[in-house]
């Protein structure tokens, strides 16, 4: 079997975007009256975002349709930021990667 093509996610492998997901849930925080830092952001990295929403909420209880609505709202505000980012973002070494990837004829 050989490669064909590679598949990439965003997050930490091209660029580093954990600073928009914390402005995201900051941002959500805020909203919400509940007090929320970078260390707490931190806390949340790898964990799915039903998850996350329940340790940035710290025992406070919502409806299911609320939660559902809470973590799009974040979702919303990240996809947003993410609009911010530029090629001066990529990672050290992910360009080259690419077009390494590119130059030997495999899709991405």
């Amino acid at each position: 079997m050989t490669i064909q093509g590679f598949i990439f996610d965003l997050d930490g492998v091209l660029t580093d975007t954990a600073e928009y997901h914390y402005r995201a849930w900051k941002r959500l925080a805020d909203e919400l009256g509940i007090p929320f830092t970078h260390e707490e952001n931190e806390a949340l990295r790898g964990i799915p975002r039903r998850e996350s929403l329940l340790l940035l909420l710290k025992g406070r209880t919502y409806p299911e349709a609320v939660l559902s609505e809470l973590m799009d709202r974040k979702n919303g505000y990240y996809l947003k930021f993410i609009r911010e980012l530029s090629p001066r973002d990529v990672l050290p070494g992910a360009r080259e990667l690419l077009q390494e990837i590119r130059a030997a004829g495999l899709k991405t």
